[in-house]
C-alpha cells in the first residue's frame, strides 16, 4: 500500500510563482511556493508516488517545472485532452490503472479543465468502492482568491464532501436492502461506546437484523424508536454532514411504515405488515416476502374472526392453520372444527383458500431451497411470487387492511 498523488498540468505558462497557504489541524498556517500547484504540493505531502497527469501541450509548457526537480518519484502521464465523452473515459481509464488495491491517494484539481473536478469525485468514489482506495485529501489551491487573502492562494481541501456519496449510498442500501452495516459505520466512525452516535447505530442495526431475519413484530417496535434515535443523532453531527437531515427523513418515512403493535391497535399493525410484506417483494427479497405473507395470513384470519390477534398461543395459529387446510380439502361443514366452521361461513371463503393454498405452497417451495426433482426455477419462483402477493392484496383490501 502506498501514497499516490494524481495532479494535472495546464497547458498555460508558468512564468511566476504563487505562495499558497495550507492550515493545520491546529489552525497554524504555513505557506509554500510553487510555479504550479503541485510543486507547492510535494513539499507538505509525505508521498511515494506523484503522477503527473498532462496533455501533448503541457507536457511541453508546463511538465519542464516539475522534471527540472529531478524527483524520481514524479512521473508524467499522458492523457488526451478531454474534448469529449470518449477521451474523458481514456483520462478514468488511464488513471484508475495506475491506482492499486490499498493505496492511499490525494487528488490535486487545480489545474487543467474545468470538468476535471467532476471526473475526480467519480474517480474518488469509484476507486474507494472497486478498490478500497483510501482518499486522503482532494486538494484546490485556490489562485483566484490570493487578492483577498493578503497575495497569498489558499489550499482547500474537498475531500470530506466525497464522504456525501457514501452517504447517500449507505442510506440508499438501507432503505432497499435493510443491511445497516455501512450506515452505521458512518454515524459511528470511531466505536464510541457512548452517545447519541452509538445509539442511533444500535437503532439501526436492530432494525436491519429485524428486517434480515424477517421479525415483523420486533421491528415494528425497533422502527418506531428509530426516527427519533436519528433525529437525536443528526444533531450530534459535524456541518461537514449537512445532508444528513435529507438522509435522516428518507430512512425515517421508510421504516416508520412498518411500525405497529398487534397488542394496540392489531389493524394498525398488521396494515404495516402488510406494506413490509410489499417492500421485500419490491426489493426482491421474496423469501422473507413470502415468509411473513404466510404468517400475516394468519394473522389476517385470526383477526377477522375475533377482532384480535393472539400471539401468546401458538395453538391458535395451528388451529387457524388447520381449518385452512380442511376447508380446501373440500370437507362438509360438520366435519370441520371450530376455527373451520367460523372461516367456512365468511363470504371470501373461495378467494380465502385460493390466496391460502397460493402462499402456503410458494413458501414450502422456497423452504426446500429447491432440493427436489422437478423444482421450479427462479424465473417461476419470481412469477409465482408476484400473483400471491396481487391475490394476497385483493383481499388484505376486502379487509382493509391493505392500501386503500
Amino acid at each position: 500500500m502506498s501514497l499516490k498523488i494524481i495532479t494535472f498540468l495546464g497547458a498555460a505558462p508558468a512564468t511566476f510563482t504563487t505562495t499558497y497557504a495550507l492550515k493545520d489541524n491546529n489552525g497554524d498556517e504555513k505557506q509554500y511556493d510553487g510555479k504550479v500547484f503541485s510543486e507547492a504540493l510535494r513539499q507538505f505531502c509525505n508521498y511515494d508516488l506523484m503522477l503527473v497527469c498532462v496533455t501533448e501541450k503541457a507536457k511541453t509548457v508546463t511538465w519542464p517545472v516539475l522534471e527540472a526537480l529531478e524527483d524520481p518519484r514524479i512521473q508524467a502521464v499522458d492523457i488526451p485532452t478531454g474534448n469529449n465523452t470518449a477521451q474523458m473515459w481514456q483520462i478514468f481509464t488511464i488513471i484508475t490503472g495506475h491506482i492499486e488495491t490499498g493505496d492511499r491517494v490525494i487528488f490535486d484539481i487545480t489545474h487543467g479543465l474545468r470538468s476535471l473536478p467532476f471526473l475526480v469525485f467519480l474517480f474518488a468514489a469509484y476507486l474507494k468502492t472497486a478498490k478500497q482506495v483510501i482518499i486522503e485529501a482532494i486538494y484546490y489551491g485556490a489562485f483566484e482568491l490570493k487578492s483577498e487573502n493578503n497575495g497569498v492562494a489558499p489550499i482547500i481541501d474537498l475531500s470530506e464532501f466525497v464522504s456525501m456519496i457514501d452517504w447517500i449510498a449507505a442510506s440508499d442500501r438501507f432503505v432497499e436492502t435493510g443491511d445497516a452495516r455501512q450506515l452505521s459505520k458512518l454515524l459511528n466512525p470511531h466505536s464510541d461506546s457512548s452517545g447519541a452516535n452509538k445509539k442511533a447505530a444500535e437503532s439501526l442495526f436492530d432494525v436491519s437484523f429485524a428486517t434480515l431475519l424477517c421479525r415483523p413484530l420486533e421491528l415494528g417496535k425497533r422502527a418506531d424508536a428509530l426516527a427519533g434515535d436519528l433525529l437525536e443523532a443528526e444533531q450530534q453531527q459535524p456541518n461537514r454532514v449537512v445532508p444528513f437531515e435529507m438522509l435522516r427523513q428518507q430512512v425515517s418515512q421508510t421504516f416508520s411504515s412498518f411500525v405497529g403493535n398487534l397488542d394496540g391497535d392489531a389493524k394498525a399493525a398488521l396494515q404495516a405488515q402488510f406494506r413490509l410484506i410489499q417492500w421485500y417483494r419490491k426489493n426482491n427479497r421474496i423469501i422473507e416476502a413470502m415468509t411473513l405473507a404466510r404468517e400475516w395470513l394468519l394473522a389476517a384470519v385470526n383477526y377477522q374472526l375475533e377482532g384480535s390477534v393472539d400471539i401468546d398461543n401458538r395453538y391458535t395459529r395451528e388451529d387457524i392453520n388447520e381449518a385452512l387446510w380442511e376447508i380446501g380439502q373440500n370437507r362438509p361443514p360438520r366435519e370441520l372444527t371450530d376455527y373451520g366452521k367460523k372461516i367456512h361461513k365468511l363470504p371470501e371463503r373461495k378467494q380465502l383458500i385460493a390466496v391460502w393454498n397460493q402462499v402456503r405452497t410458494l413458501r414450502n417451495t422456497l423452504d426446500h431451497a429447491g432440493y427436489e426433482r422437478h423444482a421450479p426455477n427462479a424465473s417461476k419462483i419470481v412469477q409465482s411470487a408476484d400473483r400471491s402477493i396481487a391475490s394476497l392484496s385483493e383481499l388484505a383490501k376486502r379487509w382493509g387492511l391493505g392500501n386503500c
